[in-house]
């Protein structure tokens, strides 16, 4: 196995049935990525980038097409492949450790290891002094973080994000992207990034995947060669982010349509009081 075929999509499509015959969703998508290697996957709503991460998580099945993962074909989920989603979902009614804990439930370490694991996790993420608290002491931020560690707590071989930051504040979002890159230096891991920021997209992909709309497909990849870590000033990540934005200007919204109002007096309104 080379490392330039370690997740491999080919010739995917995804269809789901509707009430009148089939919806098109991805067509003929295919993609080979690097172990270790930064994805970053940007598209307009209806592209669907979200559905690509669900089967690649195996939370949906191909229509058409391979997904293989270090050469073995991608059925179900799987600890091998972990997922952050916008929406933490961490259960209210744990603490933050055992929201992490509760990903190891089928791991074959015992429960000190487990403990250790989770803590480990946490320091990476800066959780380190939030292990018991609760998910509503925690800022949305805060929130991502420990939805993070749950994510990477099995060492999957892959993470995958969808639209983790889509829902925090600008502030909190750009400290959890300069988090994000320091965690992915430090653990190596292969990671997808969906996301509709093509700022965030370029500043943490080594290559951002353009999707476009009405069935998903790849319109091209463009490849971000610059070394991490890096800064959103770089001028050169403003060209690429405005290269990349170009292929999204085409589209135009429908013409207004102008009503043919006939004219109306005063009294002929009804009025509130």
């Amino acid at each position: 196995m080379s490392k330039t075929d370690f997740l491999t999509l080919h010739g995917v499509d995804k269809r789901f049935a509707v009430k009148d015959g089939e919806l098109s969703v991805l067509e003929n998508i295919s993609l080979n990525i690097r172990q270790g290697e930064f994805i970053s996957i940007v598209g307009g709503s209806g592209c669907g980038k979200s559905t690509l991460l669900r089967l690649l998580v195996g939370l949906e099945e191909a229509s058409a097409g391979r997904l293989l993962l270090d050469g073995v074909p991608i059925r179900g989920t799987d600890p091998a492949r972990g997922i952050v989603f916008q929406d933490h979902r961490l259960y209210p009614w744990l603490t933050v450790e055992d929201n992490v804990l509760l990903a190891l439930a089928n791991s074959p370490l015992g429960q000190a290891e487990r403990l250790a694991t989770v803590h480990r996790h946490l320091e990476l993420v800066g959780l380190q002094n939030f292990t018991k608290a609760y998910p509503a002491q925690l800022s949305g931020g805060m929130s991502q973080r420990v939805a993070i560690a749950r994510g990477l707590v099995n060492r999957p071989k892959i993470l995958l994000l969808d639209e983790p930051f889509g829902a925090l504040d600008a502030l909190t979002r750009a400290q959890l992207q300069e988090e994000l890159a320091r965690i992915w230096l430090a653990e190596g891991i292969t990671t997808v990034l969906v996301t509709h920021d093509v700022d965030e997209a370029v500043l943490l992909g080594d290559r951002v995947v353009v999707m476009e709309p009405r069935p998903g497909r790849i319109k091209r990849i463009v490849a971000v060669d610059l070394p991490h870590p890096r800064s959103r000033d770089d001028y050169r990540l403003n060209d690429l982010r405005n290269d990349i934005l170009q292929d999204f200007s085409h589209h135009q919204a429908s013409p207004l349509v102008n009503p043919q109002l006939e004219p109306r007096t005063f009294r002929s309104y009804t009025m509130a009081w």
